[in-house]
C-alpha cells in the first residue's frame, strides 16, 4: 500500500485518483450548484413577472453550461476506454464541445434581459478565450511531436493552465452574481454607443 492509498470501510480506496478526478471536474460541480442556485432564485413566488423571466433566462444558461461541461466526464472516460486520443490531438473534444456550446447559446437560446445577455456575452467571451488557449496547445504539440520544437515545458503551459482555469471562474462568478466582473459588458456597450454616434 503506497502513502496515497487508505483503507475505508475495508476496502483500499485510492486517494490520487479520486482527488485528480474531483480537480479535474471541480468546474463541472461548481456549475452544477450555480445552476441550483439560479433554480432556486426562479423559485421565488414574490419576485415579479419580469424578474422571474430574467431569472429563468440566466438558468436557462446555467443549463446549458453546466451539461456542456458534465458531457466531458463520460467523453473523458470513453477516449481513455477506447484509446481514441491521439497524441497529436489529445484537446480536440474539448475544443469542439467548447465551439459547439457556443454554436448553441448564440444561435438556439433567444435571451432579452440585460442580466441574461450579459451572461450570455461573457460565456461567449470566455469559451472563445478557451479555445483558443486550446488550439493553440494543440499546435504547439503538433510542432513538438514533429519535431519542430524540442519536447519540453515552456511558459505558455503555464499561460494555458492559468488561462483556462482563470476563463472558467469567471463563468462561474458571473451566472451566480451577474456582474460585470472585467468591464467587457462596459466596453462592449460603450463601443456600440460610439458607432452609433459615427
Amino acid at each position: 500500500m503506497n502513502n496515497y492509498s487508505i483503507m475505508y470501510f475495508g476496502s483500499l480506496m485510492n486517494w490520487d485518483l479520486i482527488t485528480n478526478f474531483l480537480s479535474m471536474h471541480l468546474v463541472s460541480w461548481l456549475l452544477f450548484l450555480v445552476m441550483l442556485a439560479n433554480y432556486v432564485r426562479t423559485s421565488n413566488i414574490h419576485a415579479s413577472f419580469s424578474v422571474r423571466a430574467e431569472r429563468k433566462e440566466v438558468l436557462s444558461l446555467s443549463i446549458v453550461m453546466c451539461f456542456s461541461y458534465a458531457l466531458m466526464i463520460p467523453i473523458e472516460f470513453l477516449v481513455g476506454l477506447f484509446e481514441i486520443s491521439s497524441r497529436y490531438f489529445p484537446y480536440t473534444f474539448f475544443l469542439f464541445l467548447d465551439i459547439l456550446t457556443i454554436l448553441l447559446i448564440c444561435f438556439l437560446i433567444k435571451l432579452q434581459s440585460n442580466k441574461a445577455l450579459l451572461c450570455k456575452r461573457y460565456i461567449v467571451f470566455c469559451l472563445l478565450c478557451n479555445s483558443i488557449l486550446f488550439l493553440s496547445l494543440q499546435i504547439d504539440l503538433l510542432l513538438m511531436y514533429n519535431n519542430f520544437k524540442p519536447f519540453k515545458a515552456w511558459w505558455f503551459w503555464d499561460v494555458f493552465t492559468i488561462g483556462i482555469n482563470f476563463f472558467d471562474a469567471v463563468m462561474i462568478l458571473v451566472l451566480l452574481i451577474h456582474k460585470d466582473l472585467l468591464m467587457l459588458n462596459r466596453l462592449l456597450l460603450h463601443r456600440k454607443k460610439s458607432k452609433a454616434v459615427l
